[in-house]
């Protein structure tokens, strides 16, 4: 029984990322990188779902978020206060295992090695030439086996163009990929003549994977702390409640048939 499934992210936060959390969490325990980089973290639920998942499954993975904090045409601008709850969270439970880069994407780029980073997770400006210069500025910069994440693969309007250059990448010889289309979008790339064991395992497991995001998806959609604006939440606080207790059942239902797997 995979044990990511009944991981719960702690850290709550507005995002258009919360449907690929679960992924999140069964690429770091099935991958167990040492070296996980995000390019665009914003409020940070996508980078704080690596630190969760990488402290209850992979002690020796450290993930780096990448971003001004200044915001973009496609994220909007924005305060201070986003990176100041970015940090303390990070700061309060998570500094030994990652760490915040504030700065430009390519002034970053310098600073790491080449052939060391084992997952990139691709989610600044959504641009296709800006995401195509992303790609190319840090492709250098990873492992053989890395895999790379694009969100937003599924999101055609305001300029976006991840689609594009998905499917560019797509046509090549040499890559194999998985094109989720829920929450706006996630392509999961690796690079290679043969396919990676890791996507058909994956393949094998996300329904599951995707059920799990979904439900906590319509939690985030109740929760204050997921909220990008103000408004009244009291009506919808016992309804994120009680989704949040299913959750926890349906967990418990999990470490349940896994211990009759095992024959406990």
């Amino acid at each position: 029984m995979e044990r990511n499934l009944g991981l719960l992210p702690r850290y709550l936060a507005p995002s258009a990322w919360w449907e690929h959390v679960p992924i999140a969490h069964w690429l770091v325990e099935h991958l167990q990188p040492q070296t996980v980089v995000e390019l665009g973290t914003h409020f940070g639920v996508s980078f704080f779902a690596f630190c969760e998942a990488a402290q209850a499954f992979s002690p020796q993975t450290f993930v780096y978020a990448v971003d001004t904090w200044q915001g973009d045409e496609h994220a909007g601008g924005y305060g201070e206060e986003v990176f100041q709850r970015v940090q303390s969270e990070q700061d309060r439970n998570h500094r030994c295992r990652s760490r915040l880069v504030r700065s430009s994407f390519d002034e970053a780029a310098t600073h790491f090695p080449s052939g060391a980073i084992d997952l990139l997770h691709v989610d600044g400006l959504h641009t296709y030439d800006a995401v195509k210069h992303d790609l190319e500025t840090w492709r250098p910069l990873l492992k053989p086996e890395a895999v790379v994440l694009f969100h937003d693969i599924n999101v055609r309007e305001r300029g976006f163009g991840v689609w594009r250059l998905w499917n560019e990448l797509l046509e090549r010889s040499d890559t194999h990929g998985l094109g989720l289309l829920h929450g706006h979008g996630l392509g999961l790339l690796s690079f290679g003549t043969s396919e990676p064991a890791w996507l058909n395992s994956l393949r094998e497991i996300l329904p599951l994977l995707t059920a799990k995001g979904s439900l906590l998806a319509q939690i985030a959609e109740l929760r204050p702390e997921c909220q990008w604006g103000e408004r009244n939440h009291l009506p919808y606080r016992l309804q994120a409640e009680q989704h949040w207790h299913s959750l926890q059942q349906a967990r418990e239902e999990l470490e349940r048939l896994r211990h009759e797997q095992r024959g406990e």
